[in-house]
């Protein structure tokens, strides 16, 4: 499998398996984003991620809604501590169902926790694949990422950035023709598509096409990782461009980055970046699948990332979007950054963890928040634990399926 099929969405699997209080900046630390340079604290000490227990926190099928439909899978989490509040907000691609057999719905939810353990997930989804089969995100509506502006008019201070696609063999490669959508909200729970008078491309939500991150060229923009910075939003995304007949040629894979004052317009700053492509001058060696925390206190990025070779996921019992873990990459500016592909990831893939939610695999996407100087990662694993009637995944060695579930995993980095 080429490595930007990992990129494909979930439900093609499973549909073939037949307050007034204002939070705080997302990703930023408690000194404000706007301090100047000469405030910026050094670094001191840090610890490395471990896993916490007791895992899985969530398991996709356990949960039923109010409508008699569970979570197929619980997948591309995005996590973020509301400090208003106390409390962790979660949100999640739920492609959902009646059950693993019948027809799927394409959904983001919303759950909230207040330790990461206990969590309460809203029966009514934040956002949902439109029904109109000419949408351009018909087919999926996946991925989130959420930001909170105070400075934005009341009915927009959340903003949500996904993907969506309606094409799923998008030139033949068995993934969706990815775009990236906006959508607003007051409450960070329900949220609404930026109309079609105001999106660029005169589409209810679409804000980001490949055409307009590679210059008209065929690809796929997604997974995207949305922080909020003096004003301005900084986006980081998965991006993929192509050439020749049947898109047969590679000519981009890696994580792009563009900015915005709006959330809507977009400029493209670069793509993809250079220093974090595994080889600099190839612009086709990157990886995917962003996590980004803007730390005001040391006036510093840093970035959560997958970035596997082909061969590093053999040795996983389930064949689906596998990842060997999660690399970590920092900066000063948002541009440059430091990441180093020759060293240990801060989180690995090991099925000989006990207790915990990975035994048959990595999926791909994980998530960082800060709270205070810890950080914190949610991630989705492969497991034959409590597998819920019916579930199954697709496995390596037979060629076919075994009972699995996809779980919702955590690790803590210098937690307090």
């Amino acid at each position: 499998m080429k490595k930007y099929a990992a990129l494909a969405i979930l439900a093609i699997l499973f549909a073939a398996c037949g307050s007034n209080d204002k939070p705080t900046v997302d990703g930023a630390l408690q000194m404000g984003s706007d301090a100047p340079i000469s405030a910026c604290q050094p670094i001191g000490s840090i610890g490395n991620f471990y896993r916490r227990t007791p895992a899985p926190r969530l398991i996709s099928g356990t949960h039923t809604y109010t409508n008699n439909t569970v979570d197929i899978a619980i997948t591309d989490p995005d996590l973020r501590w509301d400090e208003a509040s106390s409390m962790w907000e979660l949100y999640y691609h739920g492609p959902n169902s009646v059950n693993y057999q019948s027809a799927i719905t394409s959904m983001i939810r919303h759950a909230e926790s207040p330790d990461l353990t206990a969590w309460t997930i809203d029966d009514a989804p934040s956002l949902v694949t439109p029904t109109a089969t000419s949408a351009w995100d018909h087919g999926t509506t996946e991925t989130p990422t959420v930001v909170y502006n105070p400075d934005a008019p009341a009915d927009r201070r959340y903003l949500m950035l996904y993907s969506g696609g309606n094409d799923p063999n998008y030139q033949g490669k068995g993934f969706y023709n990815y775009a990236i959508g906006a959508a607003f909200s007051a409450d960070g729970k329900t949220f609404t598509r930026v109309s079609a008078t105001e999106s660029p491309h005169a589409l209810a939500g679409q804000v980001l096409t490949a055409a307009d991150v590679f210059s008209g060229s065929e690809g796929i923009v997604a997974d995207p990782e949305v922080v909020l910075v003096n004003g301005t939003y900084q986006l980081w995304f998965s991006s993929f461009a192509c050439n020749g007949t049947g898109c047969s040629n590679t000519s981009a894979y890696g994580i792009s980055h563009a900015t915005s004052v709006d959330g809507i317009h977009w400029a493209i700053a670069e793509a993809p970046v250079h220093t974090l492509l595994r080889m600099s001058a190839v612009p086709s060696s990157g990886g995917g699948q962003p996590s980004v925390i803007y730390d005001a206190t040391h006036c510093r990025y840093e970035m959560w990332l997958h970035s596997d070779a082909d061969t590093e996921n053999m040795n996983q019992p389930i064949v689906f979007n596998n990842m060997a873990g999660v690399w970590h990459a920092t900066s000063l500016d948002g541009v440059t950054w430091s990441v180093n592909y020759a060293g240990i990831r801060d989180l690995q893939w090991n099925a000989t963890t006990p207790d915990a939610g990975e035994h048959l695999g990595l999926l791909t996407g994980a998530d960082v928040a800060a709270k205070g100087s810890s950080r914190y990662m949610v991630y989705s694993g492969f497991d034959n634990q409590n597998v819920p009637t019916g579930f199954a995944l697709p496995d390596r060695s037979q060629q076919g399926f075994e009972a699995g579930v996809i779980t919702l995993n955590v690790a803590a980095r210098d937690a307090l």
